[in-house]
């Protein structure tokens, strides 16, 4: 049962940076799950990572997922024609056992996320919230129990995600939180993890020339200036740009950099 004070909580972090995590820790009180994470999505674009309590195998999910295979994602690609507060179970989005079947040994084994709901809030036609529970095995039972509590708060969700996230600012809201007001000890280690992430972004899809390229235009230097440092051609620059931006699936310097701060704040 989910009392006034609870509710109250939420309502108070409503259009703060700290919501999706008070948010997160109502359903961890709710729902039986080891895996939680929330994503922003709008039509033809890279998802916008919002929150996630994942221990295992964050790079296969982060890396793989957010730069292309979101697309193959039977759970995103049906959520796409979903209604608002939509439940999505595994034999919803894939209809055939053996389809389930391939699903569960290429993915579940993989990053050990088994028992898969998606709970959908859509925003407009456009754009939509994701919510993923899971868990590290699975379990009929508790995936019934999971399932029934999701739909006695499918009211309250949805109307708290819709007034979170109405407005399109979703990786404004991502991107900022917890960084303006930070101590100088934060402002390091803020840093820190910026560096590291510059030093891993990409790695499993570009080469070394590439990733040194797009650190380059990530800083803020344009195709003449990394033909300068590199010394190479311009032609090359431009090159080695275009095979960037088709491997990583961005179309754009700004998509590029949403990719990027994505990898940021997932790292």
């Amino acid at each position: 049962m989910t009392t006034p004070a609870e509710i109250a909580s939420i309502v108070e972090a409503l259009h703060r940076p700290q919501f999706a995590t008070v948010l997160a820790n109502f359903l961890r009180t709710k729902l039986t799950c080891s895996h939680l994470l929330m994503l922003g999505c709008r039509d033809g674009k890279h998802p916008i990572y919002l929150y996630d309590a994942i221990s295992d195998n964050r790079d296969y999910l982060f890396q793989r997922y957010l730069t292309d295979s979101y697309l193959n994602d039977p759970f995103y690609c049906h959520a796409q024609k979903a209604l608002s507060g939509d439940i999505l179970r595994l034999k919803d989005v894939l209809t055939e056992p053996a389809q389930q079947q391939d699903y569960k040994q290429r993915f579940c084994q993989q990053t050990g996320w088994y028992d898969e709901l998606c709970f959908v809030t859509r925003l407009n036609q456009n754009r939509w919230i994701l919510l993923f529970i899971g868990h590290r095995n699975e379990s009929p039972t508790r995936y019934q129990q999971n399932v029934g509590t999701l739909k006695e708060l499918q009211p309250l969700l949805s109307a708290l995600i819709h007034q979170q996230w109405a407005d399109d600012h979703l990786l404004q809201s991502a991107a900022g939180a917890g960084i303006e007001g930070e101590t100088a000890i934060e402002k390091e280690a803020f840093k820190s993890a910026l560096n590291q992430a510059m030093a891993s972004f990409g790695t499993a899809l570009l080469t070394t020339k590439e990733r040194e390229i797009t650190l380059l235009i990530l800083q803020g230097y344009d195709s003449q200036d990394i033909a300068a440092l590199l010394q190479i051609a311009l032609g090359t620059v431009k090159n080695h740009r275009k095979n960037i931006y088709r491997k990583l699936n961005v179309s754009s310097l700004s998509a590029l950099h949403q990719l990027f701060m994505t990898h940021l704040l997932a790292s």
